[in-house]
């Protein structure tokens, strides 16, 4: 149902009066995005996003990066990188960009199908497990009470007893998989669970404007993300249910959101002083669509997804390699000669570019740990392709992708300094577009009670409403109960 009454033109107030021009931009149009470089995923990844892309037809971008992270998620616990002595986890985050309708749910759907499968079928022998510690618990509280009061054992025995008494080990929680927690839910699954986890939503807007990323807990999400993006590590401090560091863990992140909600992450000056937005790889691909038709296949019965499906399975069931239940302790991945000579001269020549007339001093911080996430991602590659050695294949072809996010930086992180009135300005009139018909009238009341739930008062719709005026994307118009209103300029 469209909004607003029939229109007529009445003097606009002082406030509105102008020139008669043409609508003004309110923000730089986004130059295309690159292309994705869908090659250098290798044999296997390559093949998958082309099979997932004829069958789901979202972006090869989007598909690429589901993929990637997916990959990234399943080799993490195996290695760490090492160059020179300095060691890097594999783990690797991951941000991409689509509109409603894009279909990311289903590219994560197909990339992380193993993980979830594999999850439930542990999380059934978890709940078996579960009832048999819950049972064993009993009989050790029941024998604990008895050992105590048992007034005929002396304190040496006694003691003895109870020593020779062992607890029941809580068996492991098996998520592989979050997708909204806190910050303290990251921690405290990695404290009691598996010591590798991916942190995935394809409406990762749950994430960023849910309570870990709340005003009073933003800063601390922040750098636990970043802390254990560097180093797999976290210190804990809690009152009651216990306080120490950990290491030996790892999370992978990928977080599929809408341009607006990842606006609003690009130009937060936190995210980009801390050091978030440097750690994560971020592609917002061309959209598909209105050029999709329905293709009747089965993709699992696809060769190229079942010899990825595959690949994912034998990392989520190979033997980690452990130091403890709840902490890894990867062997050390290193470069072949080649592949080292090659990553040192891509990290000269990117160093050469953050000077002040360099290519990347726009997107410095991204730049200055591209090498880095090199050769994570070469890792990557390494590890799912089963290799013992980082190849300057890997080298190459990580080279490629971290390029395409490079470029991708240098498009979106200047979008994301447009002045937060602009952006609400543009929200508004891409609202008006869709709910005022030709030739029809809104009230100001209107706008704040029923437009975007940014602008909730008079005072703010007045504010918005006079950006769009003076950018002449709305003119006054008259309202049979209201003072003031506007419709939309309709330019032949």
């Amino acid at each position: 149902m469209k909004l607003g009454h029939p229109i007529h033109h009445p003097q606009p107030p002082e406030w509105a009066k102008g020139p008669n021009i043409e609508p003004l931009p309110l923000a730089r149009e986004l130059p295309p995005a690159s292309s994705y470089p869908v090659d250098a995923l290798g044999s296997i990844g390559a093949a998958v996003v082309q099979a997932m892309h004829t069958v789901v037809q979202a972006p090869p971008a989007l598909i690429g990066q589901s993929i990637l992270a997916a990959m990234n998620q399943v080799a993490q616990p195996y290695a760490n990188v090492c160059i020179d002595g300095r060691v890097s986890p594999l783990s690797e985050y991951f941000l991409t960009l689509g509109e409603s309708g894009e279909r990311k749910s289903a590219a994560d759907g197909w990339a992380l199908a193993g993980v979830r499968a594999h999850q439930k079928q542990r999380m059934q022998s978890y709940e078996q497990d579960r009832t048999t510690h819950e049972k064993e618990m009993e009989i050790y509280e029941t024998t604990t009470k008895r050992i105590l009061s048992d007034k005929k054992l002396n304190p040496e025995d006694r003691q003895a007893q109870l020593i020779a008494l062992e607890k029941p080990c809580a068996p492991v929680m098996p998520l592989l998989i979050v997708s909204e927690p806190s910050t303290e839910a990251i921690q405290r699954q990695l404290i009691i669970g598996l010591p590798s986890i991916g942190l995935i939503n394809d409406e990762g807007g749950q994430f960023l404007g849910g309570f870990a990323m709340s005003p009073e807990k933003r800063l601390g999400t922040l750098t636990t993300l970043s802390r254990l993006w560097d180093r797999g590590e976290f210190d804990r401090v809690r009152v009651g249910d216990g306080s120490g560091s950990y290491y030996g863990r790892r999370l992978s992140l990928h977080l599929m959101v809408q341009p607006a909600v990842a606006t609003s992450l690009l130009a937060d000056p936190l995210a980009r002083e801390q050091g978030f937005l440097a750690r994560c790889l971020t592609s917002f691909p061309q959209s598909t669509a209105g050029m999709r038709s329905y293709v009747e296949a089965d993709l699992s019965q696809d060769m190229a997804y079942q010899a990825y499906a595959q690949r994912v399975q034998a990392l989520l069931t190979n033997p980690w390699p452990l130091k403890s239940e709840h902490e890894l302790e990867p062997p050390l991945l290193f470069l072949s000669p080649q592949a080292k000579r090659d990553w040192i001269a891509i990290y000269n020549d990117l160093e050469a570019q953050l000077g002040q007339d360099g290519c990347y001093v726009g997107v410095r911080a991204l730049a200055s740990k591209a090498p880095e996430h090199i050769a994570r991602l070469a890792g990557t590659f390494a590890v799912f392709e089963g290799v013992s050695q980082i190849q300057a294949d890997h080298i190459a072809r990580a080279l490629h992708l971290m390029l395409h996010y490079l470029d991708e930086a240098l498009r979106l992180w200047g979008a994301g300094q447009v002045k937060p009135e602009l952006r609400l300005a543009q929200e508004l009139l891409s609202w008006l577009r869709e709910k005022l018909g030709p030739n029809r009238a809104i009230s100001l009341t209107e706008i704040y009670r029923n437009g975007p739930a940014a602008i909730r008062s008079a005072n703010a719709a007045r504010q918005v409403m006079r950006v769009l005026m003076e950018h002449g994307w709305v003119t006054p118009a008259v309202h049979p109960r209201a003072k003031e209103a506007f419709e939309l300029v309709v330019r032949r």
